[in-house]
């Protein structure tokens, strides 16, 4: 969309964004002021900033706020920068109070300037001068060491360790760091923690000081002990992130043991994966994550993970309602290991800097994870990060929705507590009004945010009507961000400065970042990290000349403060050296993402190196198209590019996965868009750049991390070598006859799922199934135009779905889920991609157990409120998924009929030894005892029998059909006692 100049806007230009009248004449004369205040001389970003301070606030629409953005940066080139530093109060951030106490110490009387002019020296000087840029940091955020190091860095001539040994001969514990006040000027009664759970938002907020944090730390410490575990164990942590995971976290490392970072949204498989890499001797959960009405029973997983020792938190109230598996704990029973110890402070276990403090790992979307460890120094790295860059510091409330199982999570636990800084926890989710109206009510002073968060909040207004003014500065992380959907942040808090934050778990924190100190242009970043030193690799593999543009993979310095060293499970020097340049003697450090360093000077992320493509002999990163492509239309929420071989060779095809914000647009003709991608991608780009082929897609498949898949898209469309533009999708007229065939065939289907119902009547109906299903087939595609699915007959269901033996559950339905797509229309291909989807998830999941049941709100706080007796009573019972329950029903219902049908020939004998042999088997399969299932069949069998032996005959005989035998009606009852106990009884 072009924009006007500031001078050239009118009344009526605001009258068509919906401003009515009276505010349009009072906005116009305002920005007329402005302008005749700062003539053309004044340069485009200070007239942005009175603009921002004097006219935009949330209230007002978000295209008056791009009408004014853009206006005053037409014709300014690239790189605007939407927020720069206040000389005035440079000197009250973290960096610039140390640069006006001791700048021209370390820069010297003639280089020193002022905190924002000598920014960039500083940098440098950070990168030149470790010994002293470190000591200083460390003495500012008062780390304590029982024995200080003996140098800061000390390098590794033998070239096994390119990024040497920091902090030698320290002993440190950072969770001793986190818990003290002596030397921070924060007292025991200020709050660390504040938190709100989901369902709570009209209650108040809920505060932790940090003497209750400490007292909670050191019981939790003194209960590890009564474990009997031995030293530095690996302990691991599998839930959400709330008060009692942080405390569990800093009491794992005040023991001196290794916390295992899990997200909470892993599956069984994912889980045990990491439980064995980590060798975890124990596990800390909770019974299960309660999102609105829904409860995911997350300590099932974790069985079905086959973890060691357990030790599960209720996610509601004091106690766990819930039977456990033997020698597993409640939260309760483990803190009651402690004894009497509460308020006995717990003396930290002090450990080398470079010992392992945590495990963490990469997303691990194909094959294993990465098993990365965090030593001593990562924590240090991360709180260093918050204080130069992020500002951090006392009396700050940092809020970043993110979990203990990604890098993000740990980070804001040392980032805030070390700083002196207050953290702020909302247990539920963050897309919705509700996390706006916490972080107001928590009154949040840094939100982290991802970029998807951000696309949700805008496109749902969940933030319209909270006050977010008190947040100083929002930090970003995750993939490649927005210009516009950043730009609508900044609006909610009266543009206050977005800081790009790029890192990776291997890092401890960031490599590039912003600054408080720096003008901030939107969806880039300004700076490399303190300490860090950036280097853009050319086409040569070699690095471009310093501060020179171009687009490149990234790599590192490789003395980089608190970055890893080993991998428990990979070769470190293979994965981040080998094969790398060298720039003064030094062999360089290996990202992996495509940067690219603009002739401003700002750097902009273009996604991960594998993630580029080559069109027309021409390397460029998909986000570089994606940037582009989102722009083009109003309607499209987000696109994914993808470079796809022909299948009969050649250079990249590039195709445009698309998700609209109205499903109903996925529809339409894509041939406009198409076109409309390949005018701007041409324009903005390259002119050889031609998008091949566009896709709708209702969503595109991400990672656990939020990161998009493209491999699978990419890995998809190469084996299918199909155009995807030319792919028709048929939809069917359920009034048409073979449509109903259909349906019936496939209910019926659904329904002969139960394996022992099958077994007994699948061949009696086999023959008028297939004819069914062929009569479908030859009508509804006369002309087999429908696109087939080629691996059909392809027995291996990975090959099948074309994916890895080791993909995780997430990229298997994220495969399942495109294929399904693509073959919309051909009911063979359609049967043949979730049959072998089936055939994962089973085998996934055989030894999950059903989930238990999940009571609506109302009942579930009667049953909470219900005497002890009926709480025991109810643990004996489960709601398993609907569709078993329809199932199984449908089986006894049919026991019932045929019961009915042969009343005249004969009694219902055999039909319920049929009933019965059946509830056996379905209680086996729930169980594992075949000797249990026995005997609650027949005890389900006797009561039934015994009960419908009682009712029978108080029943009037008019309601009662006169051909029908006692016996026979007994059975009916049998058959519902049968069904009720294989079906909801555990």
């Amino acid at each position: 969309m072009a924009y006007k100049s500031l001078d050239s806007i009118t009344r009526s230009d605001l009258k068509a964004l919906g401003i009515s009248d009276d505010i349009s004449y009072k906005l116009l004369r305002d920005l007329q002021n402005i302008i005749r205040n700062h003539g053309s001389a004044t340069p485009p970003p200070e007239r942005w900033i009175e603009i921002s301070r004097r006219i935009l606030h949330p209230d007002l629409p978000f295209s008056f706020h791009q009408m004014m953005y853009y206006g005053c940066y037409k014709d300014y080139g690239p790189d605007p920068p939407a927020w720069l530093p206040d000389p005035k109060v440079a000197s009250l951030t973290n960096v610039g109070g140390l640069l006006e106490r001791r700048g021209r110490e370390f820069l010297g009387d003639d280089s020193y300037k002022d905190p924002i002019s000598s920014f960039s020296s500083f940098q440098d000087f950070s990168v030149s001068n470790p010994e002293v840029y470190w000591r200083t940091i460390l003495d500012e955020l008062n780390i304590l060491f029982s024995v200080p190091p003996k140098c800061v860095l000390e390098k590794d001539t033998s070239g096994d360790n390119p990024g040497g040994s920091w902090l030698p001969g320290a002993y440190l514990n950072p969770a001793r760091s986190c818990l003290s006040s002596g030397s921070k000027r924060r007292s025991d009664d200020d709050v660390v923690i504040r938190w709100r759970n989901e369902g709570s938002d009209d209650l108040a907020v809920n505060n932790m000081t940090l003497l209750e944090l400490r007292s909670q730390v050191w019981l939790a410490a003194h209960a590890l002990n009564a474990l009997d575990l031995e030293e530095e164990s690996a302990i691991a942590i599998d839930m959400p992130m709330n008060v009692e995971s942080v405390i569990i976290y800093l009491a794992i490392v005040l023991a001196g043991h290794v916390v295992v970072s899990i997200a909470d949204s892993f599956s069984p498989r994912e889980i045990s994966t990491r439980l064995k890499i980590s060798k975890a001797k124990a596990v800390f959960t909770q019974d299960e994550i309660i999102r609105g009405d829904k409860s995911i029973p997350l300590y099932r997983r974790v069985v079905d993970a086959e973890a060691p020792l357990a030790i599960v938190i209720p996610a509601r109230g004091s106690f766990v309602r819930m039977n456990l598996r033997e020698n597993d704990l409640s939260w309760n029973e483990f803190l009651g290991k402690a004894g009497n110890m509460r308020g006995v402070e717990y003396i930290a276990v002090e450990k080398p800097a470079g010992a392992c403090t945590n495990i963490l790992f990469s997303s691990g979307t194909t094959g294993d994870p990465k098993a990365i460890p965090w030593t001593n120094i990562s924590p240090l790295k991360s709180a260093a990060d918050a204080w130069c860059h992020l500002d951090v510091h006392q009396g700050d409330v940092v809020a970043w929705p993110t979990n203990l199982g990604w890098m993000m999570g740990p980070w804001l636990v040392y980032a805030s507590l070390i700083n002196g800084a207050c953290m702020a926890l909302y247990n539920g989710s963050p897309l919705g009004p509700a996390f706006a109206k916490f972080v107001q009510d928590a009154e949040v002073t840094m939100l982290g945010v991802i970029p998807s968060i951000v696309r949700t909040w805008q496109n749902s207004n969940s933030t319209s009507g909270y006050d977010w003014s008190r947040i100083r500065c929002f930090g970003s992380t995750g993939e490649a961000s927005n210009v516009d959907e950043y730009l609508w942040l900044m609006s909610r808090a009266h543009y206050k400065p977005v800081i790009e934050y790029c890192g990776g778990t291997e890092i401890g924190g960031s490599f590039v970042t912003g600054s408080l100190l720096q003008p901030q242009s939107l969806a880039a970043f300004s700076t490399a990290t303190m300490g860090c030193k950036l280097f853009i690799l050319g086409e040569d593999g070699n690095p471009l000349p310093p501060e020179a543009e171009g687009v490149g993979e990234l790599a590192l310095y490789p003395h980089v403060f608190g970055g890893s060293s080993t991998l428990l499970n990979g070769n470190h020097y293979n994965v981040y050296f080998k094969g790398m340049p060298t720039f003064q003697g030094q062999i360089l450090r290996r990202h992996g993402d495509l940067f690219e360093r603009t002739s401003k000077g700002y750097y902009r992320a273009h996604g991960r190196a594998d993630d580029t493509m080559n069109l027309g002999g021409i390397k460029v990163g998909s986000i570089e198209i994606e940037r582009v492509c989102n722009s083009v239309d109003d309607s499209v929420l987000e696109t994914a590019a993808i470079g796809v071989p022909p299948p009969s060779g050649g250079p990249e095809q590039l195709v445009i996965a698309v998700v609209f914000k109205n499903p109903e647009l996925r529809n339409q003709d894509m041939n406009l868009l198409k076109k409309s991608f390949n005018s701007e991608i041409q324009k903005k780009l390259n002119p050889l750049f031609k998008v091949s082929s566009v896709a709708t897609l209702p969503s595109l498949p991400r990672t656990a991390t939020n990161k998009v898949m493209r491999r699978v898209l990419r890995q998809q469309l190469t084996q299918t070598g199909d155009n995807l533009e030319t792919r028709k999708r048929r939809r069917f007229d359920p009034t048409e006859e073979p449509c109903r065939l259909l349906f019936f065939s496939q209910a019926l289907q659904y329904l002969l799922h139960s394996s022992l119902l099958r077994s007994f009547i699948s061949y009696g109906i086999k023959i008028n199934h297939c004819h069914y299903l062929g009569t479908f087939r030859e009508a509804s595609n006369p002309l087999g135009n429908v696109p087939t699915f080629p691996r059909t007959r392809v027995w291996d269901p990975y090959k099948r779905l074309g994916i890895s033996p080791y993909a995780s559950e997430e990229e298997i339905w994220a495969s399942r889920n495109f294929l399904l797509e693509q073959y919309a229309g051909h009911e063979r291909s359609q049967e043949s991609i979730e049959g072998a989807f089936e055939k994962l998830l089973m085998s996934s999941f055989v030894k999950r157990k059903k989930t238990k049941i999940n009571l609506k709100t109302r009942l579930k706080k009667k049953v909470d409120e219900s005497p002890p007796w009926l709480k025991a009573l109810l643990d004996f019972v489960e709601m398993p998924p609907m569709d078993t329950v329809f199932r199984r029903l449908f089986l006894f219902a049919f026991m019932g009929g045929w019961s009915i049908m042969n009343s005249a020939e004969g009694g219902p004998a055999f039909q319920v030894a049929v009933s019965l042999a059946a509830c056996v088997y379905f209680l086996n399969e729930k169980t594992k005892s075949l000797g249990r299932a026995c005997l609650i069949g027949f005890g389900a069998l006797t009561v039934g029998w015994f009960c419908g032996s009682l009712v029978i005959p108080m029943i009037p005989t008019a309601f009662i059909n006169p051909t029908w035998t006692l016996e026979l009606l007994t059975s009916l009852v049998a058959y519902v006692f049968l069904f009720l106990s294989c079906t909801f009884l555990k």
